[in-house]
């Protein structure tokens, strides 16, 4: 009876053994697959360029060790507390996705992977500092003494902020003026060019809650001499026809004010030289003389015309003599030139 009892005791020992073996083995498995599944894909989010100017193209790229992964793609522009999804974008099978949005503010992107049966989720972000599109225009050349008109505007809509017009002195960009954009983000200055050369000027604008600080690109205005003939300062008007460039040159004190390109006398018929006055003006011609006549020797005038065309070629040695400008030109000098002006015809 001791030994059945000794027996019995053992064997169910060892029943009890195998039943805490078996249980743990059965435990195991489903904590291996729950570590498997705990792990998250490296995902990483990178921009090129960095830093980019409102409206231009940036390159996003997302790379997650998921092939094939679809991925969340959300932004959150300056000035928001929240993500806002976009778009939904594919791995391919190296797990890598591209996309190329034109921010017009700075703004952080974020891409997420929801996860599998295999993977956890995962997200990523990257911030894109965007400047402000600075766009600054003005002649290519001017004369000294007359008005160069620099016209301004910024992308996107900064109504009432302020930029500044910066002029290159000595290789150093210094700040010369500052211009208050309107309603519609844009703002002009005129400037009175003393000085004959080459002058560089570009925008700025400091950073604010939207945008970084930027710059836009350089432009040049080469200012030429303002008085080339000598004219004297003291008359509001004057005018010059230069018969070798085929021009005539409109001056106010002393200075040019508008150029504009005339027909002049052919070779049997050449406009004649020298200083003349304004003795006449006939507001309503028509035909050969455009719109108006303004006559400075006999029937020798500045008018207007009916071939325009003219106009476009050189040497332009058509007429019988007269100067004609295109009929906007004439129309122009007709209003602001009075009786007794001095007419000059050089060589």
């Amino acid at each position: 009876m001791q030994c059945t009892g000794d027996f019995r005791g053992a064997g169910w020992a060892r029943s009890l053994v195998s039943l805490v073996v078996i249980a743990l083995a059965a435990t195991a498995l489903p904590v291996a697959a729950l570590a498997a599944q705990a792990a998250a894909p490296t995902l990483s989010l990178s921009a090129s360029p960095a830093v980019c100017t409102a409206g231009k193209a940036v390159t996003l790229t997302a790379v997650i060790d998921v092939p094939g992964a679809t991925l969340t793609v959300s932004r959150m522009r300056a000035g928001e507390s929240a993500f806002t999804v976009v778009r939904t974008v594919t791995a391919d099978a190296s797990g890598t996705a591209t996309w190329t949005p034109s921010p017009l503010w700075n703004t952080t992107y974020r891409i997420e992977y929801s996860g599998d049966a295999t993977w956890d989720a995962a997200a990523a972000e990257t911030p894109v500092a965007v400047r402000p599109s600075l766009r600054l225009s003005a002649p290519s050349w001017a004369y000294s003494g007359a008005a160069a008109v620099f016209s301004a505007r910024v992308v996107p809509k900064h109504p009432g902020a302020t930029v500044e017009l910066q002029r290159r002195v000595a290789g150093v960009w210094t700040a010369w003026r500052t211009l208050t954009l309107d309603r519609e983000s844009r703002a002009t200055y005129r400037w009175h060019p003393k000085a004959v050369g080459s002058f560089a000027f570009r925008l700025a604008m400091a950073a604010d809650a939207d945008h970084t600080d930027g710059t836009g690109k350089r432009i040049v205005v080469a200012v030429k001499d303002g008085n080339p003939y000598g004219i004297p300062a003291r008359p509001a008007h004057f005018i010059v026809v230069d018969t070798s460039q085929y021009r005539l040159y409109y001056h106010e004190h002393g200075h040019i004010a508008r150029v504009f390109d005339c027909v002049l006398g052919k070779p049997s018929t050449p406009t004649p030289l020298g200083r003349f006055r304004i003795y006449a003006k006939d507001p309503s011609m028509s035909g050969a003389y455009g719109p108006r006549r303004m006559r400075y020797m006999w029937l020798f005038a500045i008018h207007g015309t009916n071939e325009p065309w003219l106009l476009s070629r050189f040497p332009r040695g058509y007429s019988h003599g007269c100067t004609r400008l295109s009929n906007e030109h004439i129309l122009w000098l007709y209003a602001r030139t009075p009786v007794g002006t001095q007419v000059w015809n050089v060589p």
